[in-house]
């Protein structure tokens, strides 16, 4: 299962490395921003479970048990004295799972594994019944788990999680890719296994789908679009003839910044709903908070080394916005 941990340093860096298939909430910003981006309760995801560095032979082993008996429950006991509130104060069940995210002792900066907690009991509240009813279960189909223990190297283990359709991700992704619950910061790899972190419950695509690079989908993309440019009206029909009707999703490794959100903020604020550019008012209400749509968008662009700052930047509506990226260059 998991090592004792070690506290791990925490950098700040500007630009990071974003994994997208769909438009999901970040929730690394306070209400009252995501009010003003127009983000709503309803986007906002379940408080899951992220345990760092657990065995390979013990997942390995629960992914062969469930897949010899469909619909098995398996145990997993995590090497932690510390009780898990989240689940100790909202316990899961069948019918509401907690989202489970493991990374292994060898490969601590990536989420490799997930599953879902159907239950989860305190070791040391069991009773002798109990503990050898479980012991039945963990000889038939956890043999290598050997018995429900209550102690490891001396230090109490005191967490017995229930969990079920346990899978390995095809695409493990960067722990970075979680946020932790409370602090609302990125989850950060640590040098040693052990400990675990409440996280935000990330879509269910994340680390399932094939992997690319934002620059090389467009590159792609841009490319198609000019042999169908080049193409017939007929040649066009027969493909679209044989097409699918349903595009096919792929996980994109992008380069994103962290912007400053009193520097939105503040934009929006002078703009008071008219567009920077063009002077037109807003073309529509948020329908989250019915404030004026604008975007914010900086005149020396972030990648190229512009600076996030209030001098930096105006909002604009939709229309100048897209003309500032794939328009002439604007005068403003």
């Amino acid at each position: 299962q998991a090592e004792p941990q070690r506290q791990a340093t925490r950098p700040g860096p500007q630009v990071r490395c974003t994994l997208s298939a769909s438009r999901a909430w970040r929730p690394a910003v306070g209400a009252r921003l995501a009010r003003t981006l127009g983000l709503t309760a309803t986007t906002m995801p379940s408080s899951a479970l992220y345990i760092n560095g657990v065995f390979e032979e013990t997942l390995q082993g629960i992914l062969a048990a469930q897949t010899a008996t469909p619909g098995l429950i398996c145990m997993l006991q995590p090497y932690s004295s510390a009780r898990i509130k989240l689940l100790a104060n909202e316990p899961p069940s069948p019918e509401q799972p907690t989202a489970l995210y493991m990374s292994t002792t060898t490969g601590l900066t990536q989420v490799a594994y997930r599953a879902k907690i159907v239950d989860w009991k305190d070791k040391r509240l069991l009773s002798e019944t109990e503990r050898e009813a479980l012991n039945r279960r963990i000889a038939t189909h956890q043999p290598t788990e050997n018995d429900v223990y209550l102690q490891v190297n001396g230090k109490a283990c005191v967490n017995l999680i229930f969990v079920s359709q346990l899978e390995r991700l095809p695409s493990p992704v960067p722990v970075t890719c979680f946020v932790k619950v409370g602090d609302e910061r990125e989850l950060k790899p640590r040098r040693r296994a052990g400990g675990f972190a409440y996280v935000h419950e990330q879509p269910a695509w994340l680390g399932t789908l094939p992997t690319i690079l934002e620059q090389d989908l467009e590159k792609s993309l841009h490319a198609e679009l000019d042999v169908s440019a080049h193409s017939s009206a007929k040649e066009r029909a027969l493909r679209l003839a044989a097409a699918p009707k349903k595009p096919a999703e792929v996980q994109v490794v992008s380069r994103a910044f962290r912007r400053n959100p009193d520097v939105i903020v503040e934009v929006l604020n002078r703009a008071a709903g008219r567009c920077e550019l063009c002077n037109a008012p807003a073309p529509f209400l948020r329908l989250s908070d019915g404030s004026p749509y604008l975007e914010v968008h900086h005149k020396i662009t972030l990648a190229a080394g512009g600076d996030d700052t209030v001098d930096n930047a105006y909002a604009l509506c939709p229309n100048c916005h897209r003309r500032e990226h794939f328009g002439q260059p604007s005068e403003a």
